[in-house]
Protein backbone atom coordinates (compact mmCIF):
# COMPACT_ATOMS: atom_id res chain seq x y z
CA UNK A 1 0.00 0.00 0.00
CA UNK A 2 1.40 3.56 -0.51
CA UNK A 3 0.95 6.87 -0.89
CA UNK A 4 1.23 9.52 -3.78
CA UNK A 5 2.59 13.00 -3.30
CA UNK A 6 2.77 14.74 -6.72
CA UNK A 7 3.85 18.35 -6.19
CA UNK A 8 0.15 19.83 -6.89
CA UNK A 9 0.70 22.21 -4.21
CA UNK A 10 -0.91 26.00 -4.78
CA UNK A 11 1.24 26.56 -1.35
CA UNK A 12 4.40 26.96 -3.73
CA UNK A 13 2.68 27.41 -6.42
CA UNK A 14 1.37 30.95 -6.00
CA UNK A 15 4.00 31.60 -4.07
CA UNK A 16 6.70 31.69 -6.62
CA UNK A 17 6.32 32.69 -9.73
CA UNK A 18 3.89 30.29 -12.51
CA UNK A 19 7.17 29.71 -14.90
CA UNK A 20 8.91 28.34 -12.08
CA UNK A 21 6.13 25.98 -10.64
CA UNK A 22 5.27 24.53 -14.05
CA UNK A 23 8.81 24.12 -14.98
CA UNK A 24 9.95 21.94 -11.67
CA UNK A 25 6.89 19.23 -12.68
CA UNK A 26 6.99 19.21 -16.91
CA UNK A 27 9.79 16.69 -17.21
CA UNK A 28 8.37 14.22 -14.35
CA UNK A 29 6.05 13.13 -11.76
CA UNK A 30 7.82 13.77 -8.19
CA UNK A 31 7.69 10.38 -6.84
CA UNK A 32 7.85 10.89 -3.01
CA UNK A 33 5.41 8.26 -1.37
CA UNK A 34 4.16 10.96 1.64
CA UNK A 35 0.33 11.47 2.70
CA UNK A 36 -1.21 14.53 1.76
CA UNK A 37 -0.84 17.51 3.99
CA UNK A 38 -4.60 17.91 4.62
CA UNK A 39 -5.66 21.33 2.68
CA UNK A 40 -4.03 24.22 1.41
CA UNK A 41 -3.01 27.67 3.00
CA UNK A 42 -6.28 29.90 3.11
CA UNK A 43 -5.27 32.41 -0.01
CA UNK A 44 -7.47 34.87 -1.61
CA UNK A 45 -8.55 33.90 -5.04
CA UNK A 46 -7.21 35.41 -8.32
CA UNK A 47 -8.82 38.18 -10.48
CA UNK A 48 -11.26 36.97 -12.67
CA UNK A 49 -9.31 39.09 -15.46
CA UNK A 50 -6.25 37.43 -14.77
CA UNK A 51 -7.92 33.87 -15.15
CA UNK A 52 -9.11 34.81 -18.85
CA UNK A 53 -6.97 33.38 -21.40
CA UNK A 54 -4.23 35.80 -23.30
CA UNK A 55 -2.51 33.25 -25.14
CA UNK A 56 -2.15 29.31 -25.85
CA UNK A 57 -4.17 27.60 -23.51
CA UNK A 58 -0.89 25.32 -22.03
CA UNK A 59 -0.06 23.41 -19.07
CA UNK A 60 1.03 26.46 -17.73
CA UNK A 61 -2.62 28.15 -17.77
CA UNK A 62 -4.33 25.27 -16.80
CA UNK A 63 -1.85 25.63 -13.45
CA UNK A 64 -3.39 28.92 -12.86
CA UNK A 65 -6.70 27.64 -13.10
CA UNK A 66 -5.89 24.51 -10.37
CA UNK A 67 -4.48 26.93 -8.38
CA UNK A 68 -7.99 28.19 -7.52
CA UNK A 69 -9.23 24.73 -5.93
CA UNK A 70 -8.27 24.12 -2.29
CA UNK A 71 -7.97 20.22 -2.86
CA UNK A 72 -5.92 18.61 -0.89
CA UNK A 73 -2.43 18.27 -1.56
CA UNK A 74 -1.26 15.03 -3.03
CA UNK A 75 -4.89 14.05 -3.98
CA UNK A 76 -6.37 13.80 -7.23
CA UNK A 77 -9.84 13.92 -7.17
CA UNK A 78 -11.74 12.12 -10.03
CA UNK A 79 -15.79 12.48 -8.78
CA UNK A 80 -17.01 15.95 -9.61
CA UNK A 81 -19.69 13.96 -11.53
CA UNK A 82 -21.40 14.00 -7.62
CA UNK A 83 -19.52 16.57 -6.27
CA UNK A 84 -17.13 19.47 -7.90
CA UNK A 85 -14.89 21.07 -5.72
CA UNK A 86 -16.13 25.30 -4.72
CA UNK A 87 -13.12 27.39 -6.29
CA UNK A 88 -11.99 30.10 -4.09
CA UNK A 89 -13.86 32.74 -5.89
CA UNK A 90 -17.54 31.26 -5.23
CA UNK A 91 -16.41 30.57 -1.78
CA UNK A 92 -15.38 33.96 -1.12
CA UNK A 93 -18.61 35.07 -2.77
CA UNK A 94 -20.78 32.66 -0.14
CA UNK A 95 -19.04 33.67 2.59
CA UNK A 96 -19.36 37.57 1.69
CA UNK A 97 -23.14 36.79 1.13
CA UNK A 98 -23.47 35.34 4.25
CA UNK A 99 -22.03 37.84 6.19
CA UNK A 100 -23.61 40.63 4.72
CA UNK A 101 -26.53 39.20 5.90
CA UNK A 102 -25.88 38.43 9.25
CA UNK A 103 -24.62 42.08 9.52
CA UNK A 104 -28.09 43.28 8.22
CA UNK A 105 -30.69 40.77 7.61
CA UNK A 106 -33.50 43.19 7.00
CA UNK A 107 -33.28 42.34 3.25
CA UNK A 108 -32.11 38.74 3.99
CA UNK A 109 -34.12 37.50 0.83
CA UNK A 110 -32.62 39.62 -1.49
CA UNK A 111 -34.52 39.12 -4.56
CA UNK A 112 -33.20 41.57 -6.85
CA UNK A 113 -30.38 39.85 -6.97
CA UNK A 114 -31.40 36.65 -7.33
CA UNK A 115 -33.25 37.67 -10.33
CA UNK A 116 -29.67 39.35 -11.83
CA UNK A 117 -28.52 35.65 -11.12
CA UNK A 118 -31.37 34.63 -13.34
CA UNK A 119 -30.45 36.86 -16.03
CA UNK A 120 -26.85 35.48 -15.86
CA UNK A 121 -27.82 31.67 -15.69
CA UNK A 122 -30.35 32.64 -18.60
CA UNK A 123 -27.73 33.75 -21.10
CA UNK A 124 -25.22 31.09 -19.74
CA UNK A 125 -27.54 28.48 -20.65
CA UNK A 126 -29.01 29.61 -23.92
CA UNK A 127 -32.93 30.50 -22.98
CA UNK A 128 -34.56 33.93 -21.48
CA UNK A 129 -34.87 34.94 -17.77
CA UNK A 130 -38.42 33.95 -18.00
CA UNK A 131 -37.79 30.45 -18.82
CA UNK A 132 -35.50 30.15 -16.02
CA UNK A 133 -36.30 28.28 -12.38
CA UNK A 134 -33.58 28.63 -9.77
CA UNK A 135 -33.81 25.53 -7.93
CA UNK A 136 -32.28 23.42 -5.10
CA UNK A 137 -31.08 20.06 -7.38
CA UNK A 138 -31.90 18.40 -10.58
CA UNK A 139 -33.95 16.20 -8.42
CA UNK A 140 -36.38 19.47 -7.70
CA UNK A 141 -36.30 20.41 -11.46
CA UNK A 142 -37.35 16.79 -12.49
CA UNK A 143 -39.90 17.00 -9.82
CA UNK A 144 -41.17 20.21 -11.04
CA UNK A 145 -41.81 18.81 -14.68
CA UNK A 146 -42.99 15.03 -13.60
CA UNK A 147 -45.50 16.45 -11.21
CA UNK A 148 -46.51 19.41 -12.99
CA UNK A 149 -48.28 18.09 -15.62
CA UNK A 150 -51.94 16.24 -15.85
CA UNK A 151 -51.66 12.54 -15.98
CA UNK A 152 -54.20 9.97 -16.65
CA UNK A 153 -53.92 6.50 -15.88
CA UNK A 154 -52.24 4.64 -18.79
CA UNK A 155 -50.30 7.56 -20.25
CA UNK A 156 -46.68 6.58 -20.79
CA UNK A 157 -43.28 7.36 -20.10
CA UNK A 158 -40.32 6.40 -22.04
CA UNK A 159 -36.99 6.88 -20.07
CA UNK A 160 -33.53 4.24 -20.05
CA UNK A 161 -32.43 1.94 -17.85
CA UNK A 162 -29.55 4.37 -17.03
CA UNK A 163 -31.53 7.37 -15.71
CA UNK A 164 -30.89 8.59 -12.47
CA UNK A 165 -33.11 8.15 -9.29
CA UNK A 166 -33.68 12.03 -9.24
CA UNK A 167 -35.76 11.49 -12.43
CA UNK A 168 -37.30 7.95 -12.14
CA UNK A 169 -38.39 9.08 -8.61
CA UNK A 170 -41.38 11.01 -9.55
CA UNK A 171 -42.52 8.64 -12.56
CA UNK A 172 -42.31 5.77 -9.96
CA UNK A 173 -44.37 8.10 -7.83
CA UNK A 174 -47.07 8.64 -10.60
CA UNK A 175 -46.80 5.22 -11.75
CA UNK A 176 -48.36 3.99 -8.75
CA UNK A 177 -50.37 6.94 -7.81
CA UNK A 178 -52.10 7.89 -10.67
CA UNK A 179 -51.54 4.53 -13.12
CA UNK A 180 -49.00 6.18 -15.57
CA UNK A 181 -46.76 3.28 -17.38
CA UNK A 182 -43.28 3.55 -17.05
CA UNK A 183 -41.58 2.19 -20.48
CA UNK A 184 -37.99 0.85 -20.27
CA UNK A 185 -35.48 1.23 -23.48
CA UNK A 186 -32.13 -0.32 -23.09
CA UNK A 187 -29.32 1.59 -25.02
CA UNK A 188 -26.20 -0.28 -25.60
CA UNK A 189 -22.80 0.71 -23.23
CA UNK A 190 -21.37 1.74 -25.51
CA UNK A 191 -23.95 2.41 -28.56
CA UNK A 192 -22.89 2.47 -32.25
CA UNK A 193 -24.35 5.66 -33.29
CA UNK A 194 -26.51 8.15 -32.87
CA UNK A 195 -29.19 6.80 -34.88
CA UNK A 196 -29.26 3.36 -33.37
CA UNK A 197 -30.35 5.57 -29.86
CA UNK A 198 -33.12 7.56 -31.74
CA UNK A 199 -34.75 4.16 -33.24
CA UNK A 200 -34.58 2.90 -30.28
CA UNK A 201 -37.08 5.54 -28.50
CA UNK A 202 -38.85 6.00 -31.84
CA UNK A 203 -40.04 2.06 -31.39
CA UNK A 204 -40.91 2.33 -27.90
CA UNK A 205 -43.47 5.07 -28.71
CA UNK A 206 -47.32 4.58 -28.68
CA UNK A 207 -50.34 6.22 -29.03
CA UNK A 208 -50.52 6.34 -24.94
CA UNK A 209 -46.49 7.90 -24.54
CA UNK A 210 -46.56 11.51 -23.40
CA UNK A 211 -43.18 12.34 -22.66
CA UNK A 212 -39.89 11.29 -23.47
CA UNK A 213 -37.37 11.83 -20.51
CA UNK A 214 -34.02 11.62 -20.94
CA UNK A 215 -30.52 12.01 -19.21
CA UNK A 216 -28.75 14.53 -21.31
CA UNK A 217 -25.48 12.85 -20.06
CA UNK A 218 -25.88 9.43 -18.36
CA UNK A 219 -24.41 9.05 -14.68
CA UNK A 220 -23.77 5.73 -15.27
CA UNK A 221 -21.35 5.32 -18.70
CA UNK A 222 -21.49 9.18 -19.28
CA UNK A 223 -22.86 8.41 -22.49
CA UNK A 224 -24.22 11.77 -24.34
CA UNK A 225 -27.56 11.32 -25.49
CA UNK A 226 -28.28 12.82 -28.91
CA UNK A 227 -30.99 15.46 -27.05
CA UNK A 228 -31.03 17.37 -29.44
CA UNK A 229 -32.57 14.79 -32.08
CA UNK A 230 -34.51 12.77 -29.68
CA UNK A 231 -35.97 16.68 -29.50
CA UNK A 232 -36.75 16.68 -32.74
CA UNK A 233 -38.70 13.22 -32.52
CA UNK A 234 -40.73 13.91 -29.59
CA UNK A 235 -42.05 17.04 -31.09
CA UNK A 236 -42.61 15.44 -34.62
CA UNK A 237 -45.01 12.39 -32.43
CA UNK A 238 -46.58 15.08 -30.76
CA UNK A 239 -45.05 14.67 -27.36
CA UNK A 240 -42.73 16.73 -24.80
CA UNK A 241 -38.92 15.93 -24.03
CA UNK A 242 -37.86 16.39 -20.32
CA UNK A 243 -33.93 16.41 -20.42
CA UNK A 244 -32.03 15.12 -16.42
CA UNK A 245 -29.11 17.68 -17.83
CA UNK A 246 -27.42 17.19 -14.18
CA UNK A 247 -23.67 16.64 -15.88
CA UNK A 248 -23.77 18.71 -18.99
CA UNK A 249 -24.08 22.71 -17.30
CA UNK A 250 -20.69 23.65 -16.51
CA UNK A 251 -18.73 21.00 -18.93
CA UNK A 252 -20.40 21.52 -22.48
CA UNK A 253 -21.13 24.27 -24.27
CA UNK A 254 -25.01 24.67 -23.93
CA UNK A 255 -27.81 26.36 -25.76
CA UNK A 256 -31.06 25.40 -24.74
CA UNK A 257 -32.98 26.90 -27.41
CA UNK A 258 -30.81 25.28 -29.94
CA UNK A 259 -31.19 21.99 -28.55
CA UNK A 260 -35.06 22.59 -28.54
CA UNK A 261 -36.32 20.55 -24.94
CA UNK A 262 -39.11 21.79 -23.52
CA UNK A 263 -37.54 20.98 -19.89
CA UNK A 264 -34.12 21.19 -18.47
CA UNK A 265 -32.78 20.52 -14.58
CA UNK A 266 -29.03 20.66 -13.46
CA UNK A 267 -27.23 20.84 -11.14
CA UNK A 268 -25.15 23.42 -9.85
CA UNK A 269 -22.97 21.08 -7.38
CA UNK A 270 -21.51 19.62 -9.96
CA UNK A 271 -19.67 20.77 -12.96
CA UNK A 272 -20.12 24.48 -12.48
CA UNK A 273 -18.95 24.08 -9.23
CA UNK A 274 -21.56 26.56 -7.43
CA UNK A 275 -21.74 24.53 -4.06
CA UNK A 276 -24.63 22.21 -3.05
CA UNK A 277 -28.51 23.50 -2.57
CA UNK A 278 -28.01 24.92 -5.91
CA UNK A 279 -29.60 24.16 -9.35
CA UNK A 280 -31.35 25.28 -12.62
CA UNK A 281 -34.59 24.48 -13.91
CA UNK A 282 -35.68 25.59 -17.42
CA UNK A 283 -39.19 25.25 -18.99
CA UNK A 284 -39.76 26.52 -22.01
CA UNK A 285 -42.29 29.44 -22.45
CA UNK A 286 -44.43 27.47 -25.19
CA UNK A 287 -45.17 24.72 -22.12
CA UNK A 288 -45.54 26.49 -18.76
CA UNK A 289 -48.81 27.03 -19.08
CA UNK A 290 -49.19 22.85 -19.16
CA UNK A 291 -46.81 22.72 -16.29
CA UNK A 292 -48.54 23.20 -12.82
CA UNK A 293 -45.80 24.61 -9.78
CA UNK A 294 -44.10 21.80 -7.71
CA UNK A 295 -45.65 23.85 -4.60
CA UNK A 296 -47.30 27.10 -3.71
CA UNK A 297 -50.03 28.35 -5.78
CA UNK A 298 -50.69 28.54 -9.40
CA UNK A 299 -48.77 31.26 -9.88
CA UNK A 300 -48.98 34.35 -11.78
CA UNK A 301 -48.06 33.60 -15.74
CA UNK A 302 -46.16 36.83 -16.36
CA UNK A 303 -43.31 35.68 -13.86
CA UNK A 304 -42.75 32.93 -15.95
CA UNK A 305 -40.61 30.12 -14.28
CA UNK A 306 -40.18 32.26 -11.30
CA UNK A 307 -43.97 30.58 -10.01
CA UNK A 308 -42.00 27.40 -9.78
CA UNK A 309 -39.66 28.53 -7.18
CA UNK A 310 -42.92 28.70 -4.29
CA UNK A 311 -40.52 27.02 -1.84
CA UNK A 312 -40.10 29.32 1.16
CA UNK A 313 -37.06 30.18 1.88
CA UNK A 314 -33.84 29.73 -0.03
CA UNK A 315 -30.02 29.56 1.10
CA UNK A 316 -29.88 33.23 -0.41
CA UNK A 317 -25.78 33.24 -0.01
CA UNK A 318 -25.44 29.76 -2.48
CA UNK A 319 -28.16 30.97 -5.14
CA UNK A 320 -25.53 34.07 -5.29
CA UNK A 321 -22.52 32.57 -5.00
CA UNK A 322 -23.64 31.15 -8.62
CA UNK A 323 -22.57 34.68 -10.17
CA UNK A 324 -19.06 34.02 -9.61
CA UNK A 325 -18.93 30.38 -10.14
CA UNK A 326 -20.35 31.78 -14.13
CA UNK A 327 -17.91 34.48 -14.24
CA UNK A 328 -15.10 31.80 -13.40
CA UNK A 329 -16.57 29.81 -16.34
CA UNK A 330 -16.74 32.44 -18.83
CA UNK A 331 -13.73 33.71 -17.91
CA UNK A 332 -11.87 30.50 -18.77
CA UNK A 333 -14.49 30.44 -21.37
CA UNK A 334 -17.21 27.62 -21.97
CA UNK A 335 -15.77 26.23 -25.39
CA UNK A 336 -12.69 25.95 -23.69
CA UNK A 337 -13.56 24.31 -20.53
CA UNK A 338 -15.03 21.78 -22.87
CA UNK A 339 -12.03 20.97 -25.09
CA UNK A 340 -10.08 20.55 -21.89
CA UNK A 341 -12.78 18.25 -19.95
CA UNK A 342 -12.78 16.40 -23.54
CA UNK A 343 -9.08 16.43 -23.76
CA UNK A 344 -8.47 14.68 -20.51
CA UNK A 345 -11.12 12.26 -21.02
CA UNK A 346 -9.89 11.00 -24.25
CA UNK A 347 -6.31 10.81 -22.95
CA UNK A 348 -7.69 8.59 -20.15
CA UNK A 349 -10.01 6.40 -22.69
CA UNK A 350 -6.97 6.12 -25.23
CA UNK A 351 -5.18 4.88 -22.10
CA UNK A 352 -7.42 2.39 -20.51
CA UNK A 353 -7.11 0.61 -24.13
CA UNK A 354 -3.69 0.01 -24.06
CA UNK A 355 -4.22 -2.27 -20.19
CA UNK A 356 -5.06 -5.83 -20.19
CA UNK A 357 -8.29 -6.90 -18.46
CA UNK A 358 -9.82 -3.40 -18.81
CA UNK A 359 -13.04 -2.93 -20.34
CA UNK A 360 -14.26 0.58 -21.32
CA UNK A 361 -18.15 1.07 -20.81
CA UNK A 362 -18.19 4.90 -22.78
CA UNK A 363 -17.85 5.32 -26.37
CA UNK A 364 -14.90 7.36 -27.39
CA UNK A 365 -17.19 8.66 -30.32
CA UNK A 366 -17.01 12.48 -29.23
CA UNK A 367 -20.47 12.91 -29.97
CA UNK A 368 -21.35 10.31 -27.54
CA UNK A 369 -18.97 10.76 -24.65
CA UNK A 370 -17.35 13.89 -22.67
CA UNK A 371 -15.94 14.35 -19.43
CA UNK A 372 -16.89 10.77 -17.85
CA UNK A 373 -16.00 7.37 -18.08
CA UNK A 374 -16.62 4.37 -16.89
CA UNK A 375 -14.46 1.25 -16.90
CA UNK A 376 -13.74 -2.23 -14.85
CA UNK A 377 -10.94 -3.99 -14.59
CA UNK A 378 -11.19 -7.87 -14.77
CA UNK A 379 -13.47 -9.43 -12.61
CA UNK A 380 -13.02 -7.62 -8.96
CA UNK A 381 -15.68 -5.85 -7.45
CA UNK A 382 -15.86 -2.49 -7.86
CA UNK A 383 -15.75 -1.35 -4.43
CA UNK A 384 -12.14 -2.76 -4.58
CA UNK A 385 -10.66 -1.17 -7.37
CA UNK A 386 -12.04 1.88 -5.68
CA UNK A 387 -10.16 1.17 -2.42
CA UNK A 388 -7.02 -0.01 -4.25
CA UNK A 389 -6.61 2.88 -6.48
CA UNK A 390 -7.28 5.35 -3.16
CA UNK A 391 -4.85 3.32 -0.92
CA UNK A 392 -1.84 2.83 -3.45
CA UNK A 393 -1.96 6.39 -4.85
CA UNK A 394 -5.12 8.64 -3.20
CA UNK A 395 -7.53 9.03 -6.21
CA UNK A 396 -10.80 9.05 -5.75
CA UNK A 397 -13.12 7.65 -8.14
CA UNK A 398 -16.83 6.70 -7.76
CA UNK A 399 -18.28 3.07 -7.84
CA UNK A 400 -21.04 2.25 -10.33
CA UNK A 401 -23.10 -0.85 -10.38
CA UNK A 402 -26.56 -0.90 -12.45
CA UNK A 403 -28.00 -3.65 -13.84
CA UNK A 404 -25.14 -5.94 -15.45
CA UNK A 405 -22.47 -3.59 -14.76
CA UNK A 406 -20.24 -3.38 -11.97
CA UNK A 407 -17.04 -0.77 -12.29
CA UNK A 408 -15.73 3.06 -11.05
CA UNK A 409 -16.51 6.34 -13.05
CA UNK A 410 -13.63 9.10 -13.75
CA UNK A 411 -14.52 12.23 -13.94
CA UNK A 412 -12.48 15.08 -15.81
CA UNK A 413 -12.44 18.83 -15.06
CA UNK A 414 -10.49 22.15 -15.81
CA UNK A 415 -9.16 21.15 -12.41
CA UNK A 416 -7.59 17.98 -13.30
CA UNK A 417 -4.06 17.91 -15.03
CA UNK A 418 -2.48 15.08 -17.12
CA UNK A 419 -0.33 13.86 -14.88
CA UNK A 420 -3.05 12.90 -12.38
CA UNK A 421 -4.85 11.17 -15.23
CA UNK A 422 -1.87 9.01 -16.06
CA UNK A 423 -1.47 8.49 -12.53
CA UNK A 424 -4.98 6.99 -12.73
CA UNK A 425 -4.00 5.01 -15.85
CA UNK A 426 -0.82 3.59 -13.74
CA UNK A 427 -2.78 2.55 -10.53
CA UNK A 428 -5.38 1.02 -13.02
CA UNK A 429 -2.86 -0.96 -14.35
CA UNK A 430 -1.01 -2.20 -11.17
CA UNK A 431 -4.44 -3.27 -10.04
CA UNK A 432 -5.08 -5.46 -13.27
CA UNK A 433 -1.66 -6.84 -13.15
CA UNK A 434 -2.24 -8.17 -9.58
CA UNK A 435 -6.24 -9.30 -9.71
CA UNK A 436 -5.43 -12.16 -7.62
CA UNK A 437 -4.38 -9.60 -4.78
CA UNK A 438 -7.97 -7.51 -5.19
CA UNK A 439 -10.44 -10.80 -5.86
CA UNK A 440 -11.75 -10.71 -2.68
CA UNK A 441 -9.92 -8.07 -0.33
CA UNK A 442 -8.18 -5.21 -0.46
CA UNK A 443 -4.96 -4.85 1.41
Amino acid sequence: MRNLEVGMSRRGFIGGTLTAAVGSLSGHLVEARAPASGGQSPMPALSLDSLKPTGALDEAYWWKVRSQFNIMDGFTFMNNGTLGPMPRVVFEANERCMREIMEDPSNGSRAEDVDKVREKVAGFVGATSDEIALTRSTTEGMNIFAHGLDWKAGDEVIFCTHEHGGGIGPYTTLNKRLGVNIVHVEIPSPPRSIDQIVGIYEKAITPRTKVIMVSHITYVTGLVTPVKELGELAHRKGLLISVDGAHPVGMLDLDLKTMGVDHYAAAGQKWLLCGTGTGVCYVKRDVQDRIWPLMGPPGDPKRGARKYEAFGQRDVPDVLGMTAALDLQLAVGKKQIEARDRELSTRFRNGLKNIPGVKVWTSNDPSLSAALTLFTVRDIPMANVQKAIMNRDRIFVRTMGTGNLNGCRAATHLYNMPEEVDRLLDSIKYVSENASRYTSTVG
